[in-house]
C-alpha cells in the first residue's frame, strides 16, 4: 500500500538523512529542513504513524527515529535505477580499465577496488564463467543392497556424487539400463531444460525417476558454482558505523560471502540485461544477511559467460549512488567481455 504523499516525503527525508549522517532524525530537524510547510506538532504525528506502520523505530524514547528495512524498502522504490553513474566512477573506472584492456581478471579486480573505493562498502564481482560443460559421463556405483552412488562427472573434470536410498534391490542389468537411458537424456541439453522436466511419467519405473531427479539437482548445483570471485573493500565494510563495536557480526557476512554454497545462494537468479537486484534485509537469501542490503548486476549475456557485481553493506547506505555504481561497473565489464 502507497503512503500518503506528505508522509512518503517525510520518511524519503528521514531516510535520506540517517544514510547521510548516521544519527536519529528528530521531527524538529525535520521541521527546520524547510521542505514542509506544516508545523513541527504535525509532522512528529507523521512520523509517529509511520513508526506504528513498521517503516521507522526510534532506538529511545527520547529520540529522534531511525529508517528500518520497511522504510529502505520505500526509499528504494522511489529511485531511478537507470539514473547515470557519478561522474567520478565512469572517469576512474574507464582510465583505469585502459591499463589491460585484454586481462579478463585484470578488469575484475579494478571494478572491484574501484567501487568499493567509491561507494565505501565491500565490493564482489565473479570473473566471467562460461556455461555449464556438457556431461562426460554418468556412474550408478552399487555400495549396498539398497544403497547406489551417482557418479556425476563434467567435461572440465568437475565430480558430483550422491547417495541414492532404494525402495527395492536393483540388479546389475538394471543399473546399466537406466545409466544408458538417463546419460542419453541429458547429452547436449541446457539445465533449464532439463529442471523443466525434472516431473516425468515416462519413465519405467521409481529407480529411474530417483536417478533422474537425483542428477537434475547434481545439475543444477553444478550450474550454480560461480566463476572465481574477487572481493574489496574489506576496511570500508568493517569500519561501518553499524559494524565497527560489532567485529564479529561483519566477520560472520564475509565469511559468507566466502562459502561457495552460501554465495551461490546469494547470486542465484542475477541475469545480465536485466534490472540490477537490491536485497534489503531479510530479502537477501541468506538468512546470515539480513542485517545488511546488497546489491547486484549480471554481466556476460550476450557471450554466454555469466558474471556478477556486486556490492553489500548494512542497510544504511548510499542507494543513489551505489545502485548506478554496480550497474554501471557491469555495463562495463559486459562490453568488455563481449569485446574481447
Amino acid at each position: 500500500m502507497s503512503l500518503p504523499e506528505r508522509r512518503s516525503t517525510i520518511l524519503t527525508f528521514i531516510v535520506d538523512d540517517y544514510i547521510s549522517t548516521a544519527m536519529p532524525v528528530s521531527s524538529s530537524a525535520v521541521a527546520k529542513s524547510g521542505g514542509f510547510n506544516v508545523s513541527s506538532a504535525t509532522i512528529r504525528n507523521e512520523m509517529g504513524v509511520l513508526i506504528e506502520e513498521g517503516y521507522l523505530l526510534r532506538p529511545h524514547t527520547s529520540s529522534g527515529a531511525i529508517p528500518v528495512e520497511k522504510g529502505y524498502r520505500h526509499f528504494v522504490g522511489g529511485l531511478d535505477l537507470n539514473s547515470p553513474p557519478p561522474e567520478d566512477l565512469v572517469t576512474l573506472l574507464n582510465h583505469r580499465m585502459d591499463i589491460a584492456p585484454d586481462d579478463v581478471d585484470a578488469w575484475v579486480r579494478i571494478a572491484a577496488t574501484v567501487i568499493a573505493d567509491l561507494i565505501g562498502a565491500l565490493a564482489f564481482i565473479t570473473a566471467p564463467r562460461a556455461k555449464m560443460p556438457d556431461v562426460k559421463q554418468i556412474e550408478l556405483l552399487r555400495l549396498h543392497d539398497m544403497l547406489v552412488m551417482l557418479v556425476l562427472v563434467l567435461q572440465e573434470a568437475r565430480v558430483y556424487r550422491s547417495v541414492l536410498q532404494l525402495k527395492r534391490e536393483i540388479n546389475d542389468s538394471q543399473l546399466e539400463k537406466t545409466r544408458n537411458k538417463v546419460t542419453a537424456e541429458v547429452a547436449g541439453r541446457e539445465v533449464r531444460e532439463l529442471v523443466a522436466k525434472k516431473d516425468r511419467e515416462d519413465l519405467d519405473d521409481e529407480f529411474e525417476q530417483l536417478v533422474w531427479e537425483a542428477t537434475i539437482e547434481a545439475l543444477v548445483h553444478a550450474d550454480s558454482v560461480p566463476g572465481e570471485r574477487f572481493m574489496s573493500g574489506f576496511g570500508h565494510f568493517m569500519s561501518d558505523p553499524e559494524l565497527a563495536t560489532q567485529p564479529a557480526k561483519g566477520a560472520q557476512a564475509i565469511s559468507t560471502l566466502e562459502n561457495d554454497d552460501a554465495f551461490a545462494d546469494l547470486i542465484a537468479g542475477i541475469a545480465c540485461g536485466s534490472q540490477p537486484v537490491v536485497a534489503i534485509g531479510s530479502e537477501n537469501n541468506r538468512p546470515e544477511l539480513c542485517d545488511y542490503s546488497v546489491i547486484m548486476s549480471g554481466y556476460g549475456g550476450e557471450v554466454n559467460a555469466r558474471g556478477v557485481v556486486g556490492l553489500i553493506s548494512p542497510m544504511r547506505t548510499a542507494y543513489d549512488r551505489a545502485i548506478p555504481t554496480v550497474t554501471f561497473a557491469a555495463d562495463t565489464l559486459d562490453a568488455m567481455v563481449n569485446r574481447s
